[in-house]
């Protein structure tokens, strides 16, 4: 048997020199033990432009991350903490997350599977199933109904500041949002931002968090994602993901909420952001690649005793 030091050298996993940053409490936390697996310079070369990539434990410590400070454009990804300012106007008193409104043809944009299929029906909804959908189906118009309700792109930026991330920030609606502009920070985030963010609104507290709960459920029951973060985890693994995607392939991504099914880490989910910023290669590709990214930085949560 070895231990996890020799492990890691003997993988090529290089230990990065000592840094802290920022927890999302505003603290700060060593990165002396944090890698870069120089797999993923590989990768990032493979498929061409940008890979950025965060693994955080579930006490917001960072594993690793490869160009994990770098903006990407978030694209849909913005849709699962978008659920948690759902949660947190509804908490609030400022919107009731559950009373029925009728939806209008003027309400639709590009890519609105649950929307769509609301309005044919002619039945009222609730933006607590809007936050559902925008999750698990990535529904565009869903997505803005509840930016509306809530105080729109500007609100949300307060939302993640007040959650300590002080880089992620929403500036306009699908689909224009995903426009990924070189060098336009609007709609951006970073792999370890999100992945801190995320680390915040899924698993701090939420065995007493019923919106936490809501949110984890959802996200196992996305439908988008299966050839990306979840094609490269072990069989039997819990997870739940949310993907974001740009038109034209410019801007391909995935962060999700893992729950390891080893030893130590069965009952400590971990975060993977996965953020890719105009890859060349082939859409098929880029999702092999992010299913080779989890493949390769889950070796730091699966090491023999």
């Amino acid at each position: 048997m070895i231990d996890r030091r020799t492990f890691m050298l003997s993988s090529g996993l290089l230990v990065s020199g000592c840094m802290v940053s920022p927890n999302s409490n505003g603290e700060t936390r060593s990165k002396s033990a944090m890698v870069d697996p120089p797999q993923l310079a590989a990768i990032e070369q493979r498929i061409g432009g940008r890979l950025g990539v965060a693994l955080m434990d579930g006490n917001g410590s960072l594993i690793m991350m490869h160009r994990g400070s770098e903006r990407f454009a978030m694209c849909s990804t913005f849709k699962a903490p978008l659920a948690s300012v759902l949660f947190a106007a509804h908490e609030a008193g400022t919107v009731d997350m559950f009373e029925e409104f009728n939806l209008k043809p003027s309400d639709g944009v590009p890519y609105m599977p649950f929307v769509e299929k609301k309005l044919s029906e002619k039945v009222p909804v609730s933006l607590h199933e809007l936050a559902g959908a925008a999750v698990m189906t990535s529904d565009n118009a869903a997505a803005n109904l509840i930016l509306k309700a809530t105080g729109g792109p500007e609100a949300f930026t307060k939302f993640v500041r007040a959650n300590g991330d002080k880089i992620t920030r929403l500036d306009r609606i699908e689909p224009e949002l995903n426009e990924n502009a070189p060098g336009d920070p609007r709609d951006t985030t970073s792999p370890e931002a999100m992945a801190g963010l995320m680390q915040k609104l899924l698993i701090e507290g939420a065995p007493l968090d019923i919106d936490k709960l809501t949110l984890q459920k959802w996200m196992k029951e996305s439908k988008t994602g299966a050839s990306r973060i979840r094609a490269g985890l072990p069989k039997g693994w819990p997870v739940g993901n949310k993907t974001g995607t740009a038109p034209g392939g410019i801007a391909s991504n995935d962060m999700a909420i893992i729950w390891p099914s080893t030893a130590e880490y069965a009952t400590k989910p971990v975060i993977l952001t996965v953020y890719t910023d105009r890859p060349t290669a082939s859409a098929q590709a880029v999702e092999a690649a992010m299913a080779d990214v989890a493949r390769v930085v889950i070796r730091l949560i699966a090491l023999p005793d």
